[in-house]
């Protein structure tokens, strides 16, 4: 579940040690990148389709869960996307629904534990990030660069020397599909499908990255207390090992803030008794735990903050993503953002393209600017359109293919999501918007004579 580390709002110094970090913009991608990808037709494609194209987008704080939801049993698309998606409730699927992928029998040695020889093999000298759990960095955790082939040199240490065993580092965010895009190690259930952030980010040219992600840490390995990126969902899938999750719905995090407005890092802390430190943590409600077995999926919801333990030696696939049922979520998180950035620096606030300036550090801070996230609209919507317009299928995970009803939705709520973006009063100071080939103001109009 990739991570933005994000300054405190009052952090003028870490904003301007980010803006320095982005070198580049979003390329616009070519005319032919915005219509479908010509994928070829298979047999074994599968719908992904609604029953109606009502727009129901999901609750930014949802009912209270008496227990963690299980899925046992299949259900349709429809059903999850209605009771899951939109209704913005975390569930865990049984290990029955991803007993056929590779990853399950390549990764996992006869006792049940990752083979690391195996991976070391296979994928030895792939670059990977390292956290070190012990190294508190902002509100996540320091970061290096290994080959995958020292980190289970590491990994071996640890085991057999008590020395070892003092260091606790964990492989994360290691774009595997990124890397091994012929391998195949397991393929996205369905239920994940609808999936706007990878869709454009295989489009792009200017940037190389992904959110798909393997992640690889030993008994005692952690993630501090989060929401995702984006205030994406994400889904993680156990390949081997056990994970204990607690959850807290959205809203519950204000009342788990120190006095300086930061969320605690350890959701376990005894810090957070200290009511000097944390006064409202008293009043915090809605917790949720779950022990996550092998092969089993949890579905985290948006703005849902969590924090994970690995129990044993363990493996998973994680993704991030966006949809139709989100995206409102995500676009509300952006404005929030660019507010931050802006009070954080607003003694600059006279300088020369400030709303400029306040784009590029938010972009460094949060992972996406205005530009990029309307790029992204545009990307969607265009492939959308297209299939309305009966020109080629468009198709997820080279498995899913999308249904009619499902491109009226997500032009639904693309069409909100432009609307939102023309009446924010950021965006009439930006003149990348009077730029482009295709601004909003154009794209929203050809969504409406789509939809209508």
């Amino acid at each position: 579940m990739k991570r933005i580390t994000y300054a405190h709002r009052h952090d003028s110094q870490l904003y301007t040690r980010a803006a320095s970090q982005v070198h580049k913009k979003t390329q616009e991608p070519r005319p032919s990148e915005l219509g479908l990808l010509r994928l070829p037709q298979s047999h074994s494609l599968q719908m992904i389709e609604l029953s109606g194209a009502e727009c129901s987008p999901c609750h930014d704080a949802p009912a209270p869960l008496p227990a963690f939801p299980r899925v046992t049993e299949p259900l349709s698309y429809d059903e999850f996307f209605r009771e899951y998606l939109e209704k913005n409730r975390p569930c865990v699927f049984s290990a029955r629904f991803t007993e056929g992928w590779r990853a399950r029998r390549a990764w996992v040695a006869a006792d049940g534990t990752p083979d690391v020889d195996y991976l070391a093999r296979h994928f030895g000298e792939a670059k990977v990030p390292v956290a070190n759990c012990d190294q508190k960095h902002y509100d996540s955790q320091e970061k290096k660069t290994y080959t995958l082939q020292e980190y289970i040199q590491y990994w071996k240490n640890a085991r057999e020397s008590s020395e070892g065993k003092k260091l606790c580092l964990y492989l994360k965010d290691w774009h595997f599909v990124q890397a091994y895009p012929d391998y195949g190690a397991y393929t996205t259930l369905q239920y994940f499908a609808s999936d706007w952030l990878n869709e454009f980010w295989k489009v792009r040219e200017d940037i190389q990255d992904d959110y798909q992600f393997v992640y690889l840490g030993p008994k005692g390995s952690w993630t501090p207390f989060h929401a995702d990126v984006f205030r994406s969902y994400s889904w993680s899938t156990n390949i081997c090992g056990r994970k204990r999750w607690v959850f807290y719905p959205p809203g519950e995090e204000q009342y788990l803030r120190d006095t300086f407005g930061t969320p605690v890092y350890d959701i376990d802390s005894t810090e957070l008794s200290d009511t000097s430190k944390y006064p409202k943590a008293a009043s915090a409600s809605g917790r949720l735990e779950v022990i996550q077995e092998q092969g089993q999926t949890i579905f985290v919801p948006s703005g849902w903050y969590h924090q994970v333990w690995n129990l044993e030696d363990t493996i998973s696939i994680n993704h991030n993503w966006l949809n139709g049922t989100n995206i409102h979520i995500a676009w509300e998180f952006l404005v929030e953002s660019l507010n931050q950035v802006e009070y954080a620096i607003q003694d600059c606030s006279s300088m020369d393209e400030w709303p400029e300036q306040c784009q590029l550090l938010l972009r460094a801070t949060h992972g996406m600017d205005y530009h990029e996230f309307y790029v992204m609209l545009r990307t969607v919507a265009r492939r959308r359109i297209n299939l309305l317009r009966g020109a080629e299928d468009v198709i997820s995970f080279g498995q899913w293919r999308l249904g009619k009803n499902h491109a009226t939705y997500d032009l639904r709520r693309i069409k909100w999501c432009l609307e939102k973006l023309l009446d924010d009063q950021h965006t009439e100071g930006l003149r990348i918007f009077s730029k482009i080939e295709e601004p909003p103001s154009q794209l929203l109009e050809e969504v409406t004579v789509a939809l209508s």
